[in-house]
């Protein structure tokens, strides 16, 4: 019922966002530097090397979002508890009135980070569990004493009242694990989202899909954890059957707001589609965010329909997490039908 009425509460805001045409939702990369070394990352290694916005840059990206009417606002990466500034960024964001939301591996955050995020009184930390017992979880990660920190750290926040959210990518290192993980938010009133679709890296690479677990609908969860933790679809949003009308005009390619109420910044100060399309890129501080969002909006309002678009007539269409970004990295099209889509589509519909 939560979930519904949280629903119904973002279609109105996005309503409202579409017909005045300000973003209502932009995720923020931090940084593209990590301290794992997950070998399924969409963010490529050499990202990691890129120069980042210095502190009072992302001030001034964060007034431009404040003037121009964005009101929720994600930070990622990377991992964003590597920038030394990141508690000065939260602040400012705060004070600046936006809902946060911030993702994270959990292994930087201490008693006295733990305490700040409690005062912040953010809408979520987001955390990244790989796995329950240890083997699985560094396996995943790569570093070694890992499990525990984060762990460690969820105790602290929870401890805090700080709002928290899990999510987990089905691997085959987890696979098995994933009832328990799901158990181990339910305990914490948690929400926890399962990611058992993989992206290609944003270069294109499907490195990532060697690493993939069995889909949701092989695992050992349970009906009654796949209602109370739906599955997420691509847009970040979880897709719940109920509220998908297929009879819905489908012409619209972007139905997660990309170009209308959505966009990404990257690290580098550049107001982008979204995380997973990394073409193009504008760049804010040498002209004004105002005239990078109207570029991107015309852009996406710019993008045509062609023979490759086949949603308005697939039946599988109400089971499906396809959206552009995963056409887009499979072969630079935005409305490329790519197979990994298609087949959990036919997985879920049975």
């Amino acid at each position: 019922m939560k979930f519904q009425s949280y629903n119904i509460f973002w279609q109105h805001m996005h309503k409202a966002a579409k017909n005045k045409g300000f973003p209502l939702r932009i995720m923020f990369e931090l940084t593209y530097r990590c301290n794992f070394n997950c070998k399924h990352c969409y963010i490529p290694q050499n990202y990691r090397n890129y120069n980042e916005l210095k502190t009072k840059e992302v001030f001034s990206i964060l007034d431009q979002l404040a003037d121009i009417g964005c009101f929720y606002l994600g930070f990622t990466g990377g991992e964003p508890f590597i920038r030394e500034d990141i508690l000065d960024i939260l602040w400012y964001a705060k004070k600046l009135g936006f809902e946060i939301i911030i993702y994270t591996n959990g292994f930087f955050i201490d008693e006295g980070i733990a305490q700040q995020l409690a005062l912040l009184k953010l809408n979520k930390v987001d955390i990244t569990i790989p796995g329950i017992n240890r083997i699985a979880f560094e396996c995943i990660s790569g570093v070694s004493g890992s499990r525990d920190k984060v762990f460690k750290a969820i105790g602290l926040l929870y401890k805090k009242r700080v709002n928290l959210g899990f999510k987990t990518c089905v691997l085959k290192e987890n696979e098995k694990e994933i009832s328990q993980i799901q158990d181990f938010a339910y305990s914490l009133s948690a929400l926890h989202r399962l990611d058992d679709m993989l992206l290609p890296c944003l270069d294109g690479s499907k490195e990532p899909f060697k690493y993939r677990g069995a889909l949701i609908e092989n695992s050992d969860a349970s009906d009654a954890q796949r209602a109370a933790y739906p599955i997420p679809h691509a847009s970040g949003r979880a897709l719940n059957q109920s509220l998908v009308n297929p009879s819905a005009n489908h012409r619209e390619l972007f139905k997660c707001g990309v170009g209308i109420t959505q966009a990404a910044i990257t690290p580098l100060g550049e107001l982008k589609m979204c995380l997973m399309i990394d073409y193009p890129k504008y760049k804010i501080l040498e002209n004004s965010l105002k005239d990078c969002w109207q570029r991107l909006k015309d852009l996406v309002s710019n993008i045509k329909l062609d023979d490759n678009y086949q949603c308005d007539k697939c039946e599988l269409m109400p089971f499906c997490t396809w959206c552009p970004a995963r056409g887009w990295l499979y072969s630079k099209n935005f409305t490329f039908c790519e197979p990994e889509s298609r087949a959990f589509a036919e997985n879920r519909c049975g």
